[in-house]
């Protein structure tokens, strides 16, 4: 239903001006993504992301209509008149140093960078790119044995990447019979930061936040778990780097996280604010916002007008409001 009425609102959204339905009392714009590059990742093949030209395009589109406000000044309020956004970038991967950040200083704008703890200075391998660089072996080379063994997991064809931590095991096994060895990529392609390059970003004033430890489905696991995942990236994130505001984003959704978690994050001061992922939306807690996902299928502009026609929709039928 929430996907039909999107599915509607990005139609409905052909009607209305950006002036006006940005100029709409709504939450904070919290744009984010997962990485620009100009070049085909082989982990990320199969995901949606955007290449230099389009990303600068989007950015420039951004600074139309919202002026960009630092993580510090999000969270102080030091900002009055124009709407603001501010910008985040999930997982950490390296393409955030060498790609993202250049474009970001030249255009000034600030942003956050959440990395997972477990995979800098690429210790380890998302579950989701490992499921993609096993898909991009057997669309390249069809292999019945691992097929076979993957459908007994339940994960036939693209459902291999709706894999879940749980079954990290078998993408594992997978790819050790197809002869793919993740150490060796991680190795060889580095796909994610180094602590070198998360200082260095931290010292040209962007904003490094947690993003979980090594980015589990936080619906599936229980509320003890969920707080020991904050807590412990946290943690590594802050020895890492000295940070004004302590910031952790949910990986994946904060959907499924109960609300006593978030009053535990914020009672124990685990950190000074959260993020979800639901779209143009206000939370029912006051230190946890809602962000937008841009690396959708279809036209950007009318994705993002059909939000925020969305968020005025919600409004009317008193649905504005994420509760946990």
């Amino acid at each position: 239903m929430k996907t039909f009425s999107r599915f509607l609102s990005k139609q409905g959204s052909r009607f209305f001006s950006p002036e006006w339905l940005f100029k709409q009392e709504t939450p904070y714009f919290l744009p984010f993504y997962h990485v620009v590059s100009d070049e085909i990742l082989p982990h990320i093949l199969n995901y949606p992301y955007r290449n230099t030209s389009q990303f600068e395009k989007e950015l420039d589109y951004y600074l139309r209509y919202f002026e960009p406000v630092s993580l510090e000044g999000l969270v102080a309020g030091e900002y009055s008149g124009k709407k603001v956004f501010h910008l985040c970038f999930d997982d950490g991967l390296r393409e955030c140093a060498e790609v993202v950040a250049p474009i970001l200083l030249r255009k000034g704008i600030p942003a956050t960078f959440f990395v997972n703890t477990a995979f800098v200075n690429n210790k380890g391998l998302f579950h989701k790119y490992k499921a993609s660089l096993i898909l991009n072996r057997l669309l390249k080379a069809p292999n019945p044995d691992v097929e076979a063994f993957l459908k007994i997991h339940n994960l036939t064809n693209k459902n291999i990447l709706s894999a879940g931590i749980w079954q990290a095991d078998v993408l594992d096994e997978a790819a050790t019979m197809l002869g793919i060895d993740f150490t060796t990529f991680l190795a060889q392609q580095q796909p994610y930061l180094n602590s070198e390059q998360i200082k260095k970003l931290a010292a040209d004033g962007f904003s490094i936040g947690a993003h979980s430890h090594n980015h589990p489905e936080f619906w599936k696991i229980p509320k003890e778990k969920q707080i020991k995942e904050v807590k412990e990236s946290m943690s590594q994130v802050e020895k890492l780097v000295n940070q004004p505001v302590r910031a952790f984003a949910f990986p994946f959704t904060d959907w499924g996280v109960p609300g006593n978690v978030l009053e535990t994050i914020k009672n124990e001061h685990i950190c000074d604010i959260t993020f979800g992922t639901a779209g143009v939306k206000h939370d029912i807690f006051d230190f946890h916002l809602q962000r937008y996902p841009v690396e959708q299928e279809g036209n950007f502009i009318q994705n993002l007008k059909g939000e925020f026609l969305y968020s005025e929709l919600r409004k009317w039928v008193g649905k504005a409001t994420v509760k946990h």
